[in-house]
């Protein structure tokens, strides 16, 4: 595991703080998570569209990954927070997505947590 640490001494006080760099990894997959919901909030959509509009809407600084994108779908349609339907569209079999009231219910949780820490990480770092 990669660490970055910083230390501040003070007299005799010394105070040491690890950071692990795999946060980082966790934070983008709750963006993910943030990305995907948002987009289905709006309206019923397919994969294709969800990462399209979090590419558009980021002016390309978030980019969905595909593979865990479909991953994350199907775990939100197990959990009962996603409905899935199929379509033939061009010959092909195209899934929709759309939030479930228990889903919209967990957005607006995650979203309301987001935006608060969004306060307190601007307040540290300006």
């Amino acid at each position: 595991m990669r660490d970055v640490a910083s230390q501040w001494s003070g007299g005799d006080d010394t105070i040491r703080i690890k950071v692990s760099l795999t946060m980082l990894p966790k934070f983008r997959a709750g963006v993910t998570v943030l990305a995907v919901l948002s987009a289905l909030d709006r309206r019923e959509t397919y994969g294709y569209e969800i990462r399209r509009e979090a590419h558009k809407k980021t002016r390309g600084v978030f980019t969905v990954n595909e593979g865990a994108l479909y991953q994350l779908l199907r775990v939100l349609v197990r959990r009962g927070f996603v409905r899935v339907r199929q379509e033939e569209v061009g010959g092909r079999c195209r899934k929709y997505y759309r939030l479930t009231a228990a889903g919209r219910k967990e957005f607006s949780k995650l979203r309301h947590d987001w935006k608060n820490s969004r306060k307190v990480l601007d307040a540290l770092l300006d």
